[in-house]
C-alpha cells in the first residue's frame, strides 16, 4: 500500500517550480489579467481574482495583496462566501476597466507582464504566491486562469489562457468559474490520498 501511495503521489501531484509537492488551500489567487486591451488604460484594466477554496465564510479585512515591485493593497472588510470570488481591479468603473464588476480597487498595486503576487492574511501569513514570467500563459487581452483552484499556484502548468469573452472584448472570467476549469483524476487522487493518510 505504501508503494502504491508513493506512486500515486509522484505521478499525480503537480510540482512547484522548486520541485516541492504542495497543495493550495484557503483563499487562493485564481486568475489575473496583466495585459488588458479593451480598457481605457492598461492600469485601469488590470485585475486579480481571489477564490475561497473552503466551505467557510472568510472575512478579508486586513488581508494584503502585494506585487514583486513593492506595491501593496490592503483588502477592505468583505465576507467572502464559501467557494466565492473576490475581484480587485485597477478601476471599478466598468466603462473604463474593460467591462468587469470589481469588488475593490488595486490602488497602486500593478500586475505587470511578469513578476510576482503574494496574498497574506490579516496575521501576515502567506496564503498564496505566484512568480510568473515568459514561461507562463500571459498574452495581451487574455487573462491567465488557474485550471483548478485546488491545484498548486506556483507552477505554470496549473495555469492557461482563458477562452471566454467578457465585457468589451477581452477574454477572462472575473468573478466566475474559470473557462478552462478541470476536475481531473490528478486532483481527485491527491484529495483521496490526503483523506486516506489523515
Amino acid at each position: 500500500m505504501t508503494v502504491l501511495l508513493a506512486l500515486l503521489i509522484t505521478a499525480q501531484v503537480p510540482l512547484g517550480e522548486n520541485g516541492a509537492r504542495v497543495s493550495s488551500s484557503g483563499v487562493v489567487i485564481n486568475e489575473f489579467m496583466s495585459l488588458p486591451l479593451s480598457s481605457t488604460t492598461e492600469a485601469d484594466g488590470e485585475w486579480v481574482e481571489l477564490f475561497n477554496n473552503t466551505d467557510e465564510w472568510i472575512n478579508l479585512s486586513g488581508w494584503k495583496l502585494s506585487s514583486g515591485y513593492g506595491q501593496e493593497v490592503v483588502l477592505a472588510t468583505y465576507l467572502l462566501p464559501p467557494h466565492g470570488y473576490f475581484v480587485l481591479a485597477g478601476c471599478t468603473d466598468s466603462a473604463r476597466n474593460g467591462g468587469l464588476d470589481a469588488n475593490q480597487v488595486l490602488g497602486d498595486c500593478r500586475i505587470h507582464e511578469s513578476g510576482s503576487l503574494t496574498l497574506k492574511d490579516n496575521y501576515d501569513r502567506t496564503m498564496d504566491h505566484i512568480d510568473y514570467n515568459a514561461s507562463w500563459p500571459v498574452t495581451p487581452g487574455v487573462s491567465c486562469e488557474k485550471m483548478n483552484p485546488g491545484w498548486v499556484s506556483c507552477s505554470s502548468s496549473s495555469w492557461n489562457l482563458s477562452t471566454s469573452v467578457y465585457g468589451r472584448g477581452d477574454k477572462g472570467t472575473p468573478g466566475n468559474q474559470n473557462s478552462i476549469y478541470q476536475n481531473s483524476f490528478a486532483q481527485n487522487s491527491w484529495a483521496f490520498i490526503k483523506a486516506f493518510v489523515q
